[in-house]
This record gives C-alpha cells, structure tokens and sequence, in this order.
C-alpha cells in the first residue's frame, strides 16, 4: 500500500488549518511526520485518511484517489479531539471500547484478557489520563491494527500526553515490520535528536 499527499492544505475560518503538506506513506515502513502542536496535525491524520478533503492537493492510494478505500483501510489513533479516548474513564473501558471497534469479544473477561496479555491489568481500573504514556500509546496502536481491513496507521502526537519519540518510533516500527505502512507524526521538538528521515507540515 502507497498514500501519497500531494501538497494538500486545508483552510479554516481564518488561517490555514494546514499549510501544503507531501508526504509518502508506504506498507513496511515509518514515515515521520513533523511540525509544531495545533491543528495542523490532526487536519493532515484525517485528510491523509480520507476523513477530510483537502482544500487543495489530493492523496492517492496506490495512484488512485479513492477516499472510500482510504476510509476502511487507515486507522486513525489516539487524534486529539477525534478519536482520542475520554481521559476521565477508566482504561478497562476504553480498551473495551477499542475491542468492539475491532469487532472483537467486548466483554469484561476479554478486557482483562487483553490486558494481561500487554502487562496492564493492574492499570484497568486506572483513569486513561493516569495510565503510564507509553503503555497507553502501545495498547491504542496495537488493537487499531487489529481492526478488520486496516493495511495503515496514523499515529498522532502521543507525544503529547508524555511519550517519548524513541517509545513511539519503537512501536511504530514493530507494526511496519508487520507489514503495516504507518504514519507517526511528533512535534518538531520531540523529534529533536532522532535519527530517522522526515517530512514536515507545510512543506511541499
């Protein structure tokens, strides 16, 4: 799988939510995206995964514009304000909720199973807000892979609530070697000091 942004930009009321961004996101691999906090990251993780259309520029998939294939195939996780958890339930609730959305057993045995199997169980009645940052970004990352049809990630800033840009990379990296094409985006000062290739909001 391919998804190439093509210098898109998406306007807002009064200033660019996002200024032309190209990036290409490929099965097998990371692609690092940069730029400082707002909005600009959460216009291109939905743009990028056909949950918005862009005010100029176009994504492809594997050459072709095809929002709908976009749509079922590339999981949005953790975008602030979109697909985040709520932060005052308890992570037993949230991870049942990711299950369902997985089309997988949602019942509280099954929670606690899922939990185990990631060492968390001791967490499960902890609020997500509480949860340590890295556990929480692992669990949201792995179980929106599981999700039917999903081939790419869009991985938004956990660097925002505390994770560390070599915890995300880590983990970005094992779904890619899993044949997932995943998208990690971080802030530009998160990012600092890594050393892997990038592409930045409003470049083109």
């Amino acid at each position: 799988m391919r998804i190439e942004s093509l210098a898109v930009a998406v306007d807002g009321p009064h200033s660019p939510l996002l200024r032309p961004t190209s990036a290409t996101i490929e099965s097998g691999a990371v692609t690092i995206i940069d730029g400082p906090p707002g909005t600009g990251h959460t216009a291109f993780s939905l743009v990028v995964a056909g949950r918005m259309v862009p005010s100029s520029g176009q994504v492809l998939v594997d050459g072709e514009a095809d929002g709908q294939r976009l749509r079922r195939e590339v999981a949005v996780v953790d975008v602030p304000a979109v697909s985040e958890p709520d932060e005052v339930v308890s992570l037993s609730t949230a991870i049942g909720e990711e299950l369902a959305m997985a089309r997988l057993p949602a019942r509280p045995r099954h929670v606690r199973e899922t939990l185990s199997q990631y060492g968390a169980e001791d967490w499960r009645r902890t609020r997500v807000e509480d949860v340590p940052a890295a556990l929480r970004f692992q669990l949201l990352a792995y179980l929106a892979a599981q999700r039917p049809g999903v081939r790419a990630l869009v991985l938004c800033c956990p660097d925002r609530y505390g994770v560390q840009a070599d915890e995300a990379l880590g983990v970005a990296r094992e779904l890619a070697d899993s044949g997932y094409a995943v998208c990690l985006q971080l802030t530009t000062t998160t990012l600092q000091g890594v050393d892997h290739s990038h592409a930045t909001l409003g470049r083109s």
